[in-house]
């Protein structure tokens, strides 16, 4: 019965002559409906998956509006599909969870916090709204039932006052959450969405791995501050070729967010590209956002951590990581302590605390092959003190500088020059 019913929906949902880029955007989004609700069972989330490709294999016509601008090919439409299904792993469950974008406006949206019991041992939900700038403006606790779920109209927390913020989830046992926004206007329809709640702790880094710079088209990438540390944030833009294009930091409110436009921060030009966001300490969470009044589409979804995990470095022979230095100085930049830090807690683990590494630093060809090899020691030596400052013993690290000895790859483009400026992390 209940394939039955998803099976009408789908069929109801997506018309069947020359299908157009609306259409799309509400096939993924009831897709990623279905796939991440967890009482909707595997054989109909299969089936809802699976019809889906066989529909778009038939409409071939079908576009991705904003994003391509031209009829998508199969191929592309089916990963896109599989994409979408693989994102649940943002919407895992956990005793922590993070709405990142919520908004308050009763005249103009009706918002729902849907939480699930996916452990099926029921228990008390608390949820904490606060504003942009971490001020809290609502708190209450809420029963679960076991196995069962919660939707609450969310502006009751904040007593119907207009705003825009987070919310904080915290839970006695395993939840899943998503926030759901629907315009009270018809005309306005086309912006109803739902959104995977982020789930705890976050990350140190974040990737967008597609953003859209186009005075015709809004695009926001949203951060929150996931602990309550209040952290410093570096935002990098690059293009396609893997050339920067803008940055800049940010100072989170303890509990906050912001929200920032890629469009206004690479120059006021037309490009894709992908973003960067890590911190100094503390960890974030994050969606990128994309409206289009003209193709009537809004799209959010989740940035990814992609910082290096202490725990799946910790068996690597040999770790890469991309630090960042003043202009020809050995000064570690703040935005890469993050990544060092994971480092220093995967040479701390216990199947570690014994070995010894080699802590290698290498340049790119611009300069003279001396300086270079001076310049690559200086900052090797400067992560070693780092490491040894985040407690990893001394004697276990042998600083050895090559300069430009060893690319990774031909320094002939500057985004290629900057992936040979690294340091490089093996184990003797």
């Amino acid at each position: 019965m209940a394939s039955d019913s998803f099976d009408h929906a789908a069929r109801d949902l997506v018309p069947c002559n020359n299908p157009g880029s609306t259409d799309f955007i509400i096939l993924i989004m009831y897709i990623s409906v279905c796939v991440n609700l967890h009482f909707v069972s595997l054989y109909v989330k299969a089936h809802v998956l699976l019809r889906s490709i066989a529909y778009i294999c038939v409409n071939p016509t079908i576009q991705r509006g904003g994003f391509m601008k031209r009829k998508m090919s199969i191929p592309l439409t089916v990963v896109l599909l599989l994409m979408t299904a693989a994102g649940t792993a943002w919407g895992q469950a956990g005793k922590q969870l993070v709405i990142n974008h919520f908004v308050s406006d009763p005249a103009v949206i009706e918002g729902h916090l849907v939480i699930s019991d996916v452990a099926g041992r029921g228990g008390t939900i608390n949820v904490s709204v606060f504003n942009e700038f971490g001020v809290v403006k609502g708190k209450a606790a809420e029963s679960i039932p076991p196995g069962g779920k919660l939707n609450i109209n969310a502006e009751k927390y904040v007593g119907g006052q207009k705003m825009v913020g987070t919310m904080r989830i915290t839970s006695t046992t395993d939840v899943a959450g998503q926030y759901w926004q629907f315009y009270k206007d018809p005309a306005k329809g086309w912006k109803n969405i739902a959104v995977p709640a982020a789930v705890g702790p976050g990350a140190t880094k974040l990737v967008c791995q597609h953003f859209v710079a186009d005075p015709a088209i809004e695009s926001y990438i949203v951060v929150s501050d996931a602990e309550g540390t209040g952290p410093t944030v570096y935002v990098e833009f690059y293009n396609d070729q893997g050339e920067l294009a803008g940055q800049t930091k940010i100072d989170i409110p303890k509990y906050g967010k912001f929200s920032i436009q890629p469009y206004e921060l690479v120059g006021s030009k037309k490009m894709t590209g992908v973003a960067y966001v890590q911190t100094e300490g503390g960890k974030i969470t994050g969606e990128y956002w994309q409206v289009s009044e003209k193709e009537k589409y809004q799209i959010a979804h989740a940035m990814q951590g992609s910082a290096p995990v202490a725990e799946a470095i910790a068996g690597d022979p040999l770790i890469r990581v991309q630090v960042q230095f003043d202009f020809d100085s050995d000064k570690i930049q703040k935005r890469s302590f993050a990544d060092l830090m994971e480092v220093a807690k995967a040479m701390r683990s216990p199947g570690n605390v014994n070995d010894r590494y080699e802590v290698g630093g290498h340049t790119d060809d611009v300069g003279k092959e001396d300086y270079n090899l001076k310049l690559s020691e200086r900052r090797a030596q400067s992560v070693k003190k780092f490491l040894v400052d985040s407690g990893v013993p001394a004697q276990r690290l042998l600083v050895v500088g090559y300069g430009e000895t060893q690319p990774m790859i031909a320094n002939d483009t500057p985004a290629n020059r900057a992936k040979n400026r690294r340091v490089e992390f093996k184990k003797l």
